[in-house]
């Protein structure tokens, strides 16, 4: 990995666990993360891992709930 972009993904890891902070909508930050372009699939992953390791408890487990139900479902 390049230190650019080394650099990009710990700016984007603070501006992720900003948002996180601020309280912003989980879908806004799950976009935010989609559009940042010079970031890496891996590395948009990883945010996303961070971004819903900050939610509690409660709100991942009926996140993950839903999305196997609707993977059941489809």
């Amino acid at each position: 990995m390049a230190t650019q972009s080394i650099s990009a993904l710990a700016s984007y890891r603070d501006a992720i666990t900003q948002l996180v902070k601020a309280g912003e909508f989980f879908g806004d930050i799950e976009e935010a993360i989609d559009g940042a372009t010079d970031l890496t699939r891996d590395e948009k992953a990883a945010l996303w891992l961070l971004a819903f390791s900050h939610r509690d408890q409660a709100a991942q487990q009926r996140d993950a709930h839903a999305h196997l139900a609707a993977l059941q479902a489809g």
